[in-house]
């Protein structure tokens, strides 16, 4: 059943199973995703003259075989 109103973290969107999944049969590599997002918030946030963004992610092994962050 579809949940509504389900608002994920960039950083659970990116451990989910289904996510992680889809980028290995798209052969997308979610280290290197991680690496371009907060390339691209830190760029942003210099071009409207804001305070840098701190995008975290989990330092912790997911239990589904997830990436761990860095």
């Amino acid at each position: 059943m579809a949940q509504r109103g389900c608002n994920m973290t960039v950083d659970q969107l990116l451990n989910d199973p289904l996510t992680l999944a889809l980028m290995r049969a798209d052969g997308v590599d979610p280290v290197s995703l991680r690496t371009m997002l907060a390339s691209q918030a830190r760029r942003l946030a210099e071009e409207q003259d804001l305070p840098p963004i701190l995008l975290t992610f989990s330092d912790t092994a997911m239990p589904h075989g997830g990436i761990q962050g860095g």
